[in-house]
């Protein structure tokens, strides 16, 4: 594990040094020893689209290198992420529990069953996958023994980003914690035929009709690319890419050294976003949340 944070001088929260290209530079070869486990899970999964192979690396990366106890997944469906992040914890002896919650039953009903084929079942001991609604989740109880939390947010929807921003952020706003956003790319690195509008309108929510939104340095077509966008702007925080991480902070040599050891499992593309609240001492700014008594349905991985 590398040095994820510093202390602040005045003895408040410590102040986020988190790098992604560091972590996937660090993680290197276990990533390489376990490519074609990997690559199996993968396969078993049988949703390549919705996760690349280098995606489930740099998140493989992450867990292993920031080594959170408790990573907190908000959206499964077929569990692309959740069998990585599962990879991951085996791979620190099962030592990050991982709660995931979705509506959706794929993992349970096609996805688990494959994967037993090629794990034991220690593999999925730290896992907890419940379909569950989130906007009505408790989710101090979860989290009330963590001191060292992954949140991967990947559950659409302004309703789920109220509830992410308003009921989830404030219970560890005291703990260290990272927050990965999958579904935003970087337009930093972007093609600038990527920047047309095509025969789009203007994006007017999400529909995964084709039509997307560019922020800034945000291009994505999903709710929380305007919600995390204005919370990270009032709450003077960074919001950044993995992108602008690999593209800046890997070398020549060490893209070369990556690719040549990694194969399909590197990239320097990412399609995620990360922030803190511990990047500077609070108060913080929340939104107000109040769970709604329906249930819904938001796109997840």
């Amino acid at each position: 594990m590398t040095e994820a944070f510093r202390a602040s001088d005045n003895g408040d929260l410590p102040l986020a040094v988190f790098s992604p290209a560091q972590a996937y530079w660090n993680q290197r070869f276990v990533l390489a020893q376990i490519r074609d486990r990997v690559l199996a899970l993968i396969q078993a999964v049988n949703a390549s689209w919705d996760l690349t192979p280098y995606q489930w690396a740099q998140l493989i990366a992450m867990v292993l290198d920031w080594e959170p106890d408790l990573i907190l997944e908000l959206g499964r469906l077929r569990g692309n992420s959740t069998a990585a992040f599962a990879e991951a914890s085996s791979r620190k002896s099962g030592q990050t529990r991982i709660l995931s919650l979705c509506l959706s039953s794929e993992w349970e009903r096609e996805t688990a069953p494959r994967i037993r084929k090629i794990v034991s079942e220690t593999w999925f001991a730290p896992l907890q996958t419940l379909r569950r609604d989130i906007r009505n989740f408790d989710f101090r109880p979860a989290l009330s023994d963590a001191s060292r939390v992954l949140i991967f947010w990947d559950a659409h929807g302004f309703e789920v980003a109220e509830c992410v921003l308003g009921a989830i952020l404030p219970l560890v706003a005291d703990r260290e914690h990272l927050v990965i956003m999958h579904d935003l790319s970087d337009t930093r690195y972007s093609s600038d035929d990527q920047m047309e509008y095509g025969e789009h309108g203007l994006w007017r929510g999400n529909d995964w009709s084709g039509s997307r939104l560019k922020l800034g340095n945000i291009d994505s077509a999903v709710e929380q690319s305007i919600a995390v966008l204005d919370f990270t702007t009032r709450n003077h925080l960074t919001l950044d890419s993995a992108d602008h991480s690999f593209h800046n902070q890997l070398d020549s040599f060490q893209h070369a050294e990556m690719a040549r050891l990694l194969g399909e499992l590197f990239s320097t593309q990412a399609h995620w976003f990360y922030f803190t609240l511990n990047e500077r001492p609070g108060p913080y700014r929340f939104p107000r949340y109040a769970r709604p008594k329906s249930s819904f349905w938001a796109r997840s991985r």
